[in-house]
């Protein structure tokens, strides 16, 4: 009995193990006193890949009821008791852990696979409605159990409601939490749910609270980045308050000057390179400013462009020939400048 117990715990294991594999998961398998569970790494997975894992568990092991099913209906070791009784304990063994193991409570994998679908279906209320789902689930489950004798399953099934119990309480607390909405947008797009990722970010976009709010937008604009959608990018940025940006006030910045709106670069030159004090943010303000009919400012992120030494000696001998510079080359105040600063290098 305890051997196909094993067994039949190590089969249900292989089929998330063999799966998180295939997807590049570096799966384990871990046995325990209650049973087992397949650890795998699961960094870069898409959620359908996370439920084929979670899905072909039960379906392998289901196996171990076809197979010992028609092997006795075949009397293949008729003569055999042993090997008889041994393929009835592990149908019967099989029917039973399948049918209590797709209960869709969390941390059965019928929980997981429900969370899945119903995720996908109502996006971020899904975790919320599969949580109800599996407790009603083992309502109904629990007494039915416990009066078939199955004491054990029964048992189990109550204490995973009960922790089912206090997470939705958790929820409850929580739903409505603006900033507890964000980390979970941003987590759904680090497990490369975009859809989902998406929709949650967009909603705060008209959040209440300003801090979560620009950070929404700060999150959406480099999503329109990454998909090509540049203009929608520098126009959610634009018309956000700057006070409350970041990252995407220096994004907002880069995106203005390729759009010959140098006006909103200078007036936020000394804030981006406090947030990105880096050789580019510096030159991106020297070209602004240029452009803007102001030598003695050009001149000076020039002289900070300077600043970090002869690794950009070359390249900031290239850029001071761009053509962003033309409008101030010609100013007395810029030619002394290059004399003094640049083509004498850094002191």
């Amino acid at each position: 009995m305890a051997g196909v117990l094993i067994f039949s715990l190590l089969v249900h294991e292989y089929g998330h193990a063999l799966t998180a594999l295939l997807f590049g998961g570096r799966p384990e398998i871990m046995l325990e006193a209650f049973g087992g569970y397949a650890q795998y790494n699961s960094q870069g997975m898409t959620p359908k890949q996370q439920f084929l894992i979670t899905l072909n568990g039960p379906l392998l092991e289901s196996l171990l009821i076809v197979i010992p099913y028609y092997l006795l209906k075949m009397g293949t070791f008729e003569h055999m008791h042993y090997v008889n009784y041994a393929l009835y304990v592990m149908m019967r063994l099989n029917i039973m852990w399948c049918l209590l193991n797709l209960i869709p409570i969390a941390p059965l994998d019928g929980g997981f696979l429900v969370r899945y679908l119903l995720e996908r279906k109502f996006g971020e209320n899904g975790l919320r409605i599969s949580i109800i789902v599996g407790l009603i689930s083992a309502a109904i489950a629990i007494p039915i159990l416990f009066m078939q004798g199955f004491v054990f399953f029964g048992t189990l099934l109550l204490i995973f409601g009960f922790q089912n119990f206090q997470i939705l309480q958790k929820i409850k607390s929580i739903r409505g939490n603006p900033f507890s909405s964000y980390i979970h947008g941003v987590e759904a797009l680090k497990n490369n749910d975009l859809e989902k990722g998406k929709a949650i970010l967009k909603k705060l976009l008209k959040s209440k609270d300003a801090a979560v709010k620009h950070s929404a937008i700060e999150s959406v604009a480099k999503l329109h980045l990454s998909e090509g959608e540049e203009e929608k990018a520098y126009e959610l940025l634009l018309n956000a308050d700057p006070q409350f940006m970041k990252e995407g006030k220096c994004l907002l910045c880069k995106l203005a000057f390729e759009r010959e709106n140098f006006a909103l670069v200078g007036k936020y030159s000394r804030e981006i390179y406090e947030l990105e004090p880096t050789y580019e943010t510096a030159i991106l303000n020297a070209k602004a400013f240029a452009q803007l009919g102001d030598p003695a400012m050009a001149g000076g992120w020039l002289e900070t462009a300077s600043l970090f030494g002869e690794e950009y000696a070359e390249k900031l001998q290239e850029d001071v020939q761009h053509e962003a510079f033309d409008l101030v080359r010609e100013s007395e105040q810029f030619k002394q400048y290059l004399k003094l600063r640049i083509y004498s290098g850094p002191s």
